[in-house]
């Protein structure tokens, strides 16, 4: 068993090698994962089962990775609105320089199980912003949570697709982190 996920973790280390190369992920397969030398078509198989299976892992370890960057850059921040706007936009930053990541989770979208994952990660990062609401003294965090981690959802996705930063995006998204806590600071927008 340990032996199999030691060639899971070989094999995903290649495919995210490869993803963050070509900016794709979703095109990754047995067939081409073996023509780079990550692995036999056997121990593809024996990994994942099938490429659908590789894909949703492939999927969650970037997501992984991109949380990871995240919480590094903001683990010395007090939590509160500034690390929680830090956090959005590195995020933001993040998917732009990594757009592999978006590229799987939209190919992959309509997969139930995929979706899921997807439903699931967006609950984890609500309830990391709920919290950092609460530092902030915001009322309603649960609510001001969940919309909050939609509309940073709606600007990657829109930033994904627009192929760059979106600015007026972005700071109606800092706009919302700002109005949903207490001394509801200057709009980036200038109204």
């Amino acid at each position: 068993m340990a032996e199999t996920l030691t060639v899971k973790q070989r094999i995903l280390a290649a495919a995210k090698t490869l993803a963050d190369k070509d900016g794709r992920a979703s095109q990754l397969d047995a067939a081409r994962l073996v023509a780079a030398g990550a692995c036999s078509e056997e121990e593809f198989a024996a990994g994942f089962g099938d490429a659908l299976g590789f894909q949703r892992e492939l999927m969650a370890e970037l997501f992984a990775d991109a949380r990871l960057s995240v919480i590094r850059a903001t683990t010395a921040m007090p939590s509160g609105l500034e690390q929680l706007l830090q956090a959005f936009m590195l995020y933001l930053d993040y998917n732009l320089e990594h757009p592999a990541l978006q590229e799987i989770a939209h190919q992959l979208q309509y997969d139930p199980t995929a979706y899921d994952m997807l439903q699931r990660m967006e609950i984890g990062t609500a309830m990391v912003t709920q919290k950092d609401l609460e530092a902030a003294g915001a009322n309603h965090v649960q609510a001001r949570a969940k919309l909050l981690t939609s509309v940073a959802v709606a600007v990657v996705r829109a930033e994904y697709k627009a192929g760059r930063q979106l600015p007026e995006l972005r700071a109606v998204l800092q706009e919302y982190c700002g109005l949903s806590c207490e001394g509801q600071p200057e709009s980036p927008l200038g109204d």
